[in-house]
């Protein structure tokens, strides 16, 4: 049986993170598969992972990046040189085990899922070694990204997009530099729900992602304010975790909303899936998105999406005003959310359109592009 080894950082929470299980569970029936992780970080995997799949980690430390900026915030010198000289040596360690690693494997697929990996597959992965790179974000037109894809990624087969204008983009960028396949393969979802009762929806406007200032929380709560001084029984709730979560919460003391905006925490994906059923609206308000599963899993729970209309990512899954509605702005993001609890019908009508367009991302439509791409590599494994 043929193996295909995928590299990840880590299997905490994370939309790389579920994509990257998802993936292995797909695989698992037809083929070997081994997630190889960087770092072990507690309690994980947290996503369900086929038995099957075998899981190894390349190191035991972890980054201390918060242990490191706490020194410094705290002006203590001794622990700032130690936590400095630490963060050096995880980080070559990290780079130094997984070049041995990927100089270990010497047939079958490797599968990377960050650039900087991807640099280090194409340099030293065995020829007969089937390489597929994965971008899990938008590039940004950063420098540091075009110089990678031109000059580093000459032994990478297949470079694997999330949607079709970041595969162009990227064809682009890449073209008279390397032979390297760009190709389209978005994200998917494994389970969407046979039945969802719209009618059984509540007051709740949704959103779910790490709390991190990329993800656009901030204005989101300062929207809320604004939609629940007219609505004043619908709720916001939030889910996840990070660190920007004491600064949400002074900002929901600030303008008064405790009782209608709630930090729920990290939940897994049962309970998400359950808080998007109860959900009549789905909110994303990130300030940047190379694709954005969590939107997919809302709108297969009928879940109506107000997105913001962002370089990359949700275009690629919402067809404005017909499943979902993208917006520049946050008073048409209000807008359009005031729309939607004013007009029960429309609700109705977006969540069922965006219930059809999620199957569009099930695993079995998806599947189908992995198998064709995935057969490639018997080719190259017979020097044909």
């Amino acid at each position: 049986m043929k193996k295909i080894t995928i590299l990840a950082l880590h299997l905490s929470y994370g939309g790389v993170e579920k994509a990257i299980t998802n993936m292995a569970n797909m695989f698992v029936d037809t083929y070997e598969v081994e997630i190889v992780c960087t770092y072990c970080l507690p309690n994980t995997p947290v996503y369900p992972l086929d038995e099957r799949v075998k899981v190894s980690y390349l190191m035991k430390d972890t980054p201390n990046r918060k242990a490191f900026k706490e020194s410094v915030r705290q002006k203590q010198w001794l622990n700032v040189l130690k936590e400095g000289l630490k963060a050096l040596k995880i980080l070559f360690n990290k780079k130094y085990l997984l070049i041995k690693k990927i100089r270990s494997i010497d047939n079958g697929i490797l599968i990377s899922t960050r650039n900087e990996d991807s640099v280090l597959v194409s340099k030293y992965a065995a020829k007969k070694v089937y390489t597929i790179a994965q971008l899990h974000h938008d590039h940004c037109f950063k420098k540091q990204y075009i110089r990678d894809f031109q000059k580093k990624y000459k032994n990478i087969d297949v470079f694997a997009l999330l949607n079709n204008q970041l595969c162009k983009e990227v064809q682009e960028m890449m073209e008279g530099y390397t032979k390297t396949s760009c190709i389209v393969i978005p994200n998917f979802i494994d389970n969407i729900p046979s039945e969802v009762d719209v009618h059984k929806k509540e007051a709740i406007c949704l959103a779910v992602g790490r709390l991190d200032p990329i993800k656009g929380f901030d204005r989101l709560i300062k929207m809320a304010a604004q939609i629940v001084e007219k609505y004043p029984d619908w709720k916001f709730e939030i889910v996840g975790d990070g660190e920007q979560e004491e600064e949400l919460k002074a900002l929901i003391q600030q303008y008064y909303l405790e009782n209608h905006v709630l930090l729920l925490g990290r939940k897994n994906s049962e309970e998400i899936q359950e808080l998007m059923k109860k959900a009549t609206i789905f909110c994303m308000t990130s300030y940047n998105e190379g694709f954005g599963i969590v939107l997919v899993e809302a709108m297969s729970c009928k879940a109506a999406s107000v997105a913001f209309d962002v370089r990359a990512g949700p275009a690629s899954i919402i067809d404005d005003e017909k499943n979902g509605f993208l917006v520049t702005s946050e008073q048409e993001f209000i807008k359009k959310v005031e729309d939607l609890i004013e007009n029960k019908a429309l609700c109705i009508s977006i969540g069922e359109e965006a219930y059809q367009k999620a199957k569009m991302f099930s695993k079995q439509e998806v599947q189908q592009i992995w198998h064709r791409v995935l057969a490639q590599a018997d080719t190259k494994e017979r020097g044909l």
